[in-house]
């Protein structure tokens, strides 16, 4: 990638914010990758005193609950954000105001929630431009190409996009409540009720119930990213000898954790049915349905697999294998998974490619500008916004 040549002497590069569940990631165009990865909860106390956590910390306030910037995908307490915004500006970034904005959406955005954060931006935060991209589309600036099924494993959500001539094709979107977060919390579960200690921080006992929660879960997801992979076919005929089947790993009381069926168990719960989705394969086949049939064949053959659940060992493997054991349409045989070869990238997709489209020559173009918003108001941005 490469960083915009300046276009006049006050030109300023635009600051990238992605707000994902459990991560939000912030940092220039052009480059490589968000400059920064800071979680997406905030400390709380009873009187409303926020405090931003420390993540290197082994000890933590007490007093403090932990809140998301989010709920459901959507922004709701608007001052709590709006400082959360500030401090990655002011104590990160160190960012002179008046500057481009760009906001990775992630389409769950209501009219009324987009119209807020424009009003916040242009008048409160001071931004010289703002623009608004949905978080699926944006892969495909990687790949370049139009025409793409985007597969979203994210911590939260899975979500399945089809792209056509680079336009979303709402219809085919499905969207399931099942994500890495999902494949943590299962783990975290079975291993609590084993009286295991998971908690780095030395003053556990004095924090409150969420902060406790929330150290844990760290040590679970790292656990899982070091652990938990993907058999490369279903795991209901495989027999595991526990003996010989498994991985230790050593938890900060050092008691050593021994993992062994579970490490394939839980990540079958992307390709099984639920109450909360019904499988990649076949919610795979239900968007491809919705397509016009004359798209179909394309679209197979250009599966674009990001999030961070992506990441799991095996997980491109194993969807290939499940794809081309479906019947869809009689496409199966010709269909291809494809990804971004380092678990940074697949991580950080959609931000990776807003940086793409932020570079673009013609990119403040696209924008929704100070005087176009005076002028207009902020509902300005529905026909700018790239869908």
């Amino acid at each position: 990638m490469f960083i915009p040549y300046k276009k006049n002497k006050g030109y300023k590069i635009p600051v990238i914010f992605e707000f994902g569940q459990q991560n939000t990631r912030v940092g220039y165009a052009g480059t490589d990758g968000p400059e920064v990865v800071l979680p997406s909860d905030l400390l709380m106390d009873s009187e409303g005193n926020m405090k931003f956590i420390e993540q290197n910390s082994t000890y933590q306030p007490i007093g403090f609950d932990v809140k998301n910037i989010l709920q459901g995908g959507q922004i709701v307490d608007f001052d709590i954000w709006k400082e959360y915004v500030e401090h990655i500006l002011n104590n990160v970034l160190y960012q002179e105001r008046h500057f481009p904005f760009f906001f990775v959406e992630n389409g769950n955005v209501k009219k009324e929630t987009r119209n807020k954060i424009i009003e916040m931006l242009f008048e409160e935060i001071d931004v010289s431009s703002v623009f608004f991209h949905r978080n699926t589309m944006l892969a495909q600036y990687i790949v370049g190409k139009d025409n793409v099924l985007v597969v979203d494993c994210g911590a939260s959500h899975t979500t399945i996009t089809p792209v056509l001539d680079g336009n979303v094709i709402e219809k085919g979107i499905l969207k399931g409540e099942i994500g890495g977060e999902y494949i943590t919390n299962k783990l975290y579960e079975i291993w609590k009720q084993q009286g295991l200690a998971f908690s780095r921080f030395k003053n556990y006992s004095q924090l409150s119930p969420s902060l406790q929660m929330y150290g844990d879960l760290e040590i679970v997801r790292e656990i899982k990213h070091q652990c938990v992979k993907l058999y490369d076919q279903p795991i209901e005929n495989l027999k595991f000898n526990p003996t010989v089947d498994n991985q230790a790993y050593e938890l900060p009381d050092q008691t050593k954790l021994l993992i062994s069926e579970e490490m394939y168990k839980y990540p079958e719960f992307l390709f099984e049915p639920t109450e909360y989705f019904e499988g990649l394969d076949k919610a795979l086949e239900t968007s491809l349905e919705k397509i016009d049939s004359d798209y179909r064949k394309e679209l197979v053959q250009n599966v674009i697999l990001i999030g961070g659940a992506s990441c799991t060992v095996n997980m491109v493997e194993r969807f290939q294998r499940t794809i081309n054991n479906l019947k869809i349409f009689g496409l199966s045989s010709r269909s291809k998974v494809q990804t971004l070869p380092k678990f940074f990238d697949r991580q950080h997709a959609s931000w990776l490619g807003a940086s793409i489209v932020a570079s673009s020559q013609i990119y403040d173009q696209w924008t929704l500008n100070k005087s176009d918003y005076d002028e207009h108001g902020s509902s300005l941005i529905e026909k700018k916004m790239f869908y």
